[in-house]
């Protein structure tokens, strides 16, 4: 069963996706003390998906899906259509390892570039978990 919420948009005033903004993705570093890492890290979204960045596996064996019915809250955040799974949603795993699924969104048009061109109107993100030992 899906439990949804529209809440509109979430207070998300401190940055933006506009590229040559003053709260776009190429300051988000300088905005806050605790974003200085998008700044300096490496594949900070939004990602250039090409040959340079992506290797693509034509097999998928090592991919085995485990998802499971959970009540969910969907959100609109003005940027992203959120939705976060309440209980647990089931996993995906990797070569061995699960990773719990807690949160998807959708971007419209995708924030990511094919090959330099923003081409795609929608893609979406899958947010994982995975428990260290």
């Amino acid at each position: 069963m899906l439990q949804h919420e529209i809440n509109g948009v979430e207070d998300e005033s401190e940055f933006d996706y506009d590229h040559g903004g003053p709260k776009g993705p190429s300051r988000w570093g300088e905005l806050k003390e605790e974003w200085r890492a998008c700044k300096t890290g490496e594949m900070q979204s939004p990602i250039d998906v090409s040959s340079r960045t992506v290797d693509v596996i034509p097999n998928s064996s090592g991919l085995t899906r485990n998802y499971k019915p959970s009540n969910a809250t969907i959100v609109n955040r003005g940027h992203d259509i959120s939705l976060k799974w309440v209980g647990d949603a089931g996993s995906v795993r990797i070569n061995g390892t699960d990773y719990d699924l807690q949160q998807c969104h959708w971007h419209s048009p995708s924030e990511h570039p094919v090959s330099g061109r923003r081409s795609l109107s929608l893609s979406l993100s899958l947010s994982l978990s995975v428990c260290v030992l």
